[in-house]
């Protein structure tokens, strides 16, 4: 390993100037990571008798840098970035909201008891966990899994259309 960390120093300006000579200004980083790997690679596959190892080395961590280029490139002509404006609501009332609001919330809660009703506002409107609500009223998370339970059933039972 030792003998890797002196190649690794003798050549960093190689791989710095493949970099440079292939114009690249972004992931310089990642580039050089990859020359890297490069390196270690044409050192672990030399063979003597082929010549000087710096021609290889040199030839070996170009090809892998055009490579993961030319992976880059393709990643980016077929990904398009990604646009928040596409996610902004653009009708603040939309279907979801009015769904969970106050007045069209509070319709279900007719024929369900006071437990039941507890549980169904608290988590449509506050948002609260089956463990929140355990806190607030003092109980167990099994009794508010049993308020859920017996409200949604009475809820399906109401939205059933005879």
């Amino acid at each position: 390993m030792e003998d890797f960390s002196v190649l690794t120093s003798e050549f960093t300006p190689m791989i710095h100037h493949i970099i440079r000579s292939l114009s690249i200004y972004k992931n310089k980083e990642e580039y050089f990571q990859v020359g890297l790997i490069a390196l270690w690679e044409s050192y672990g596959k030399f063979d003597e008798e082929c010549g000087q190892f710096s021609n290889y080395a040199f030839t070996v961590i170009k090809g892998k840098v055009l490579n993961e280029l030319k992976h880059h490139h393709k990643y980016e002509a077929n990904t398009e970035p990604f646009d928040s404006f596409l996610l902004e609501i653009k009708d603040p009332f939309s279907i979801y909201d009015e769904a969970f609001a106050i007045d069209n919330l509070l319709t279900y809660t007719d024929g369900l008891t006071l437990n039941q009703q507890r549980w169904l506002l608290q988590t449509y409107l506050e948002n609260k966990t089956v463990t929140e609500i355990a806190e607030v009223y003092q109980v167990t998370t099994a009794a508010v899994k049993s308020w859920r339970r017996s409200a949604l059933n009475k809820l399906r039972k109401q939205l059933i259309f005879p």
